[in-house]
């Protein structure tokens, strides 16, 4: 029997279901009027139409992109494609629970290792590489970091791949939110033993196309064809249709989640500062989400559920991400109701505000 994903049940359960988000980690959803007029031509052509639009973006063959159903799909289709039997999957600590779940499922024994508040949850590759074993096929990491919103150097991964690649492992990154900090880049380009993976979803506000797509080496991409056939079947070519309208108007999306986002970040900081028990490493200007440590220490997840049920606020619950004093701190909802929504969310956590 597959393992549950906690934080995807919890999401399923309760995203969407209150006044205040403030869990979401995604840009505002956009419609298909802003993705050009008349619906996008999804005849049998469209995957290769979709495939092609991503090569584009980032500069890589055609030949090195398969598509997926979104960037879980893909993380699925990474683990099955780069797995073997009796291997390891090494992944981060604080991490995203699809992450590695899929390698678990699939049979793969999960080993952690952690990337340390004390150090800016920064890629420390000497202790990464001592953390894998002789079975570890494949380090997984996000980038830029969920939860902590944290951006990788690319001097950084290239010193991480080179010190994995003597070891014949490779490294798997989620690349998810990097269009936010660095569009029209990869991390796929900077060394042959990494894979990378992303989708519409998370920065240009198109989660309903489903469109993700996995860049890996030429000669991995007919297995991974495979495995995505095998697990997610003949998907709609409507899907393909619209991510290729998505990916073509990219920097458009772009600048609108730019100035969706104006104004949000000067709040967020102000919540964290105004309170005792709270910490962080700010992530860059462009996240949208945040790592906040409560430094009381209890695990925030019954005082989370209650925010939710009786003053309609929800945040991403640490525990899920590995640590339960903390959560993940979203903002991208809408400006007028950040304010509202931060002041609940102080009173679900029965913060105290600093002398």
């Amino acid at each position: 029997m597959l393992p549950p994903i906690a934080y995807l049940d919890f999401a399923g359960r309760w995203y969407g279901q209150v006044s205040h988000d403030l869990a979401t980690s995604g840009v505002a959803q956009v419609g298909e009027d802003a993705l050009g007029a008349g619906a996008a031509v999804a005849d049998l052509g469209a995957r290769e139409r979709f495939r092609g639009a991503v090569a584009t973006r980032y500069g890589v063959p055609a030949s090195e992109v398969v598509t997926t159903l979104g960037a879980s799909g893909a993380l699925f289709v990474a683990h099955a494609t780069l797995q073997g039997p009796s291997r390891r999957l090494l992944v981060e600590s604080p991490s995203y629970e699809p992450v590695w779940r899929g390698a678990e499922a699939l049979g793969a024994a999960v080993d952690r290792f952690e990337r340390r508040f004390e150090a800016g949850f920064a890629l420390e590759a000497d202790a990464i590489v001592a953390a894998c074993r002789p079975e570890t096929a494949v380090v997984a990491i996000t980038n830029p970091h969920n939860p902590t919103g944290i951006v990788a150097s690319d001097a950084s991964l290239v010193e991480l791949a080179g010190a994995l690649a003597t070891r014949g492992i490779t490294l798997l990154i989620d690349e998810a939110y990097l269009e936010l900090a660095a569009p029209r880049t990869t991390a796929r380009r900077l060394a042959p033993n990494i894979v990378t993976c992303s989708s519409a979803t998370k920065c240009w506000g198109a989660g309903w196309t489903r469109a993700g797509w996995l860049l890996l080496p030429e000669r991995l991409a007919a297995a991974a064809s495979r495995v995505e056939r095998y697990t997610q079947g003949m998907a709609p070519p409507v899907t393909w249709a619209w991510g290729e309208r998505v990916v073509t108007r990219a920097d458009r999306l772009l600048e609108r989640a730019r100035l969706l986002q104006t104004g949000k970040r000067e709040l967020v900081d102000a919540f964290v500062a105004r309170h005792s028990s709270l910490t962080w490493v700010p992530p860059p200007a462009s996240s949208v989400f945040g790592w906040v440590r409560d430094t009381r220490g209890a695990d925030l997840l019954p005082k989370i559920e209650r925010g939710i049920r009786e003053l309609g606020v929800i945040t991403a619950p640490g525990g899920f991400f590995g640590e339960p004093g903390a959560f993940r701190l979203g903002w991208t909802s809408e400006l007028k109701k950040l304010p509202e929504g931060l002041n609940r969310l102080a009173k679900a956590l029965e913060l105290e505000s600093r002398p």
